[in-house]
């Protein structure tokens, strides 16, 4: 073999690794989960909401969110909320049924989950924050003073946090693990998208959703991969 055909199989060996790198870097794309992470690598603990979703164009879609981030300053809460962020169609099924959900958080141990939890469970069971209270033999979640605002916060006041929910979700395996959205009741779940609670507080994304007639195509791929991941459990 000739010098110049060394260097033709050499210039196609390159060229190929090339393109197989190249194709390589394309397929794996940061989430702003995964941003929301680095960002905040410094917070001892945060979690974040999924507050808002919407789907724009016809042919081209574009898919986004809106999220509120929890903080902390003095052990206090306090929440920020996001712009618009453009995310993947295949990200965006993948939360379509987590609407009002905490869908990343970082405990004060440092361990990371992206499963879906109801907003604030991080806080419930926690002396530092409030109690478990009795009224009429049933038990429930009660803050302190200083931080009832979280019951606004988290959307409580309507929809409180009850000893045997809690219980099923602390002890069942689902942090990191498994998507959590509390007890069913007449076929629905207390949290998520399609909850009563969320469809009363969330009227505008609904009123959005309906009237966008390619988003129920989204939503039918969406189906089997939110059942798949624990919902409804």
């Amino acid at each position: 073999m000739t010098a110049s055909n060394y260097i033709k199989i050499a210039t196609v060996f390159l060229f190929m690794i090339g393109v197989t790198t190249g194709c390589s870097s394309k397929k794996f794309k940061k989430t702003p989960l995964d941003n929301f992470i680095i960002e905040n690598s410094n917070e001892k603990e945060f979690s974040v909401i999924l507050e808002d979703m919407d789907v724009e164009g016809t042919f081209f879609k574009s898919y986004k969110h809106k999220y509120r981030i929890i903080k902390h300053k003095d052990d206090v809460p306090y929440e920020e909320t996001t712009n618009w962020i453009e995310v993947s169609e295949k990200f965006f099924s993948i939360h379509e049924n987590n609407l009002g959900m905490v869908i990343l958080e970082k405990n004060d141990q440092g361990k990371i989950s992206k499963a879906a939890s109801p907003p604030g469970y991080r806080y419930v069971g926690d002396s530092r924050y409030g109690e478990w209270r009795t009224h009429n033999g049933i038990s429930f979640w009660g803050f302190y003073g200083r931080y009832m605002f979280m019951n606004q916060m988290f959307g409580m006041i309507n929809r409180p946090v009850y000893r045997g929910a809690y219980d099923t979700y602390s002890s069942g395996g689902y942090y990191g693990t498994r998507n959590y959205y509390g007890p069913k009741s007449g076929g629905r779940t207390l949290y998520g998208t399609n909850s009563p609670q969320t469809r009363k507080s969330n009227p505008n994304f609904f009123k959005r959703r309906a009237s966008k007639s390619g988003w129920s195509s989204s939503r039918s791929r969406s189906g089997s991969r939110s059942r798949s991941s624990g919902f409804g459990k």
